[in-house]
């Protein structure tokens, strides 16, 4: 059983100049190239349209997998060289991936800081916009190596402490921050991975944003890359959750796991997550930066087996129309993409041979998707390699 919902018309404002009087505009879920973002416009939004505008840039709505592609996104320039049967592939999995719930669906990075200030009883238009961009820094640093209800559980420990113990009715904000002792923060979010190390890097992630950027989250990849225990997975996803910038692709564990396990890079030149990404970044069409690291997450969790998916549901409101999902169905389709998962050619052949998984596809049949002819080499990816 699928639940989708009906996606509300999002509008924001579009800066003319930096007067409150901004005219307002639609705001597309998908952008065939992601526009430059004027980071004094984003500063400048109060939190009701800094919140429409950042879920309509980043394209977070209910039913994202399920709504079609503009075939125009996967235009690539004349030289390009991409995939064996990539378009048709990545429409399928968008509708196979519309029918199953992942951990990043409801507790990913971008979605911690909102999910956790309804469990503290801290409403979304409470919160303020510098702190949602410096817990959304947070949630990605403490996800690092460590599954994301776990670092949801841990934001959750600190957004209580300091609602509770340092009665910051915010809850989780850079003042508040600085004011817990290291081995305090330590306790706090000891279920993640290198929870120690973290603390540290928190506290002196915290401190150099009070004292070189004006208590708010750098938002260029430069600066954040200079961050205590930052890298370029945590910065291109701070940078895209934060302040709406799609400047690199997010590659972590299972978008780097996976796209080698289909060739869609070279697995022999790709020795490290970032070498995964500038491959990815030569060939993968710009309005698909924005989504693929949340569409192959999803898969690459729900592959591992020791998830039990029905413990996210503490995270979820209980009138969240997701806890009515078909657990049955959930797990049916667990164990075929487990099974199917660990080769692009078995892969391909799963959803070639779902027909119901077609829907999604039709619209692209006219795509014309620049490529060398060799039918022989389905499995073959011929990508450019950066220096």
């Amino acid at each position: 059983m699928t639940i989708l919902r009906k996606r509300p018309l999002v509008k924001t404002e579009s800066k003319c100049s930096h007067t409150t009087s901004a005219k307002k505009t639609k705001i597309k879920q998908e952008e065939v190239v992601p526009q430059p973002v004027d980071i004094d416009w984003v500063k400048s939004l109060p939190n009701k349209q800094f919140f429409e505008w950042i879920v309509a840039r980043n394209g977070n709505v209910p039913n994202r997998w399920a709504k079609p592609l503009d075939a125009s996104i996967l235009f690539t320039p004349a030289l390009t060289k991409v995939p064996d049967k990539f378009p048709e592939t990545y429409a399928r999995m968008r509708v196979l991936r519309s029918r199953i719930l992942a951990p990043v669906d409801i507790v990913g990075g971008s979605s911690i800081p909102v999910t956790v200030a309804l469990k503290c009883g801290i409403s979304k238009d409470q919160i303020s916009p510098r702190d949602y961009r410096l817990q959304v820094l947070l949630c990605v640093m403490l996800s690092s190596q460590t599954k994301d209800e776990v670092a949801a559980m841990a934001m959750y420990n600190i957004a209580q402490y300091c609602m509770d113990e340092l009665h910051c009715r915010q809850g989780i904000t850079l003042e508040a921050i600085l004011r817990t002792e290291e081995t305090k923060l330590d306790e706090l979010i000891h279920s993640v991975g290198f929870h120690t190390r973290k603390a540290k890097y928190i506290l002196s992630t915290c401190q150099i944003l009070q004292d070189q950027h004006l208590g708010d989250v750098p938002a260029t990849i430069d600066e954040l890359l200079v961050l205590p225990g930052v890298g370029p997975k945590m910065a291109y996803l701070t940078l895209q959750k934060a302040w709406g910038k799609i400047e690199g692709i997010c590659v972590d564990v299972h978008v780097d796991r996976l796209t080698k396990i289909w060739k869609w890079v070279d697995p022999q030149k790709c020795k490290t997550p970032d070498q995964t990404r500038i491959q990815l970044q030569n060939w993968l069409p710009r309005g698909l930066w924005t989504e693929i690291n949340g569409l192959l997450v999803g898969f690459g969790q729900i592959i591992t087996k020791s998830r039990n998916v029905r413990d996210l549901l503490k995270f979820l409101p209980p009138e969240d129309p997701r806890n009515s999902l078909d657990w049955d169905l959930q797990s049916q389709l667990y164990k075929e993409i487990q099974h199917n998962i660990m080769s692009y050619p078995k892969w391909v052949k799963f959803l070639e041979e779902s027909p119901e998984l077609n829907a999604d596809a039709a619209s692209l049949d006219e795509v014309d998707v620049k490529q060398e002819d060799n039918p022989s080499e389905q499995d073959d990816i011929r990508v450019k390699v950066e220096d």
